[in-house]
């Protein structure tokens, strides 16, 4: 999918060794270097820390506040351990989704492979948490659910659930991200097209450049979310089950919304 076009990190792919070719593309090595620019980024702004925060410092110091209060607010008090899967996955995404935009690199996220990976990572965080929250027996009595003798209903249905959650985080963002940079790459090729008949470079491509900086943003904000509220959703111990407020949780009426949407 465009790895055609290449980009400036294509040398350190042709490096590798060719049996590693089959599971490590471009776009993979372009997640590598999303982890080293946020990782460079995280190091310059925390390593000389000071009480009155500056540069750096300042954005990260902001950044993490609003992730904390994000999970306090949509999983409940408590929820700040949540903070550091949650804050990494948004930033990460976010900036591979608008790497694209710069000249030379490509979208990592709209390839399969990368997002399917982003949601088996929340996948198994979210199961994680929920046998650390519930236990061990109530970890399996979230899949058993109530009434008891409709277990072998349940059970099947949970899991089932459970799975197809990372199938929607996955397909959900590298439909939007590859349908977007597919539009960009179609508008830019017509545009040169266009250039021996106007002798003038028209720039047809702009609106969907302005719509993949919006689209971005907002797609790592949705993958956010629902992983906020299906972490939710698993340690919440049989609240949504037992329906004992008649109200949804802020985390799953968002997430309601936006599958609506």
């Amino acid at each position: 999918m465009h790895e055609e076009h290449g980009s400036w990190l294509k040398p350190i792919y042709d490096l590798l060794p060719a049996s590693t070719h089959h599971f490590i593309d471009h776009y993979v090595v372009l997640t590598w270097f999303v982890i080293v620019l946020l990782t460079a980024l995280a190091w310059a702004g925390t390593r000389h820390r000071a009480r009155v925060p500056r540069g750096l410092q300042t954005f990260w110091e902001i950044y993490v506040t609003w992730v904390r209060g994000f999970c306090r607010e949509q999983i409940g008090e408590g929820a700040e351990k949540y903070a550091p899967l949650l804050g990494t996955l948004f930033i990460y995404i976010l900036v591979m989704n608008l790497l694209g935009l710069v000249p030379g690199f490509l979208t990592p996220t709209m390839s399969i492979n990368v997002t399917a990976a982003l949601a088996l990572s929340v996948f198994f965080g979210v199961q994680y948490f929920g046998i650390v929250t519930l236990g061990p027996v109530g970890y399996i009595m979230h899949f058993v659910g109530e009434p008891l003798w409709l277990a072998p209903i349940n059970i099947p249905v949970h899991i089932i659930g459970e799975l197809a959650k990372p199938l929607s985080l996955a397909v959900r963002l590298f439909g939007n991200m590859f349908g977007e940079e597919t539009a960009i790459f179609r508008m830019a090729a017509l545009g040169a097209a266009l250039i021996p008949f106007v002798h003038v470079p028209i720039p047809v491509h702009f609106i969907n450049v302005m719509l993949h900086l919006i689209i971005g943003p907002i797609q790592a904000f949705i993958f956010f979310i629902l992983s906020a509220a299906y972490i939710q959703m698993v340690t919440d111990g049989h609240g949504h089950e037992e329906h004992k407020e008649h109200e949804a949780h802020p985390a799953e009426a968002t997430m309601a919304r936006v599958d609506a949407a």
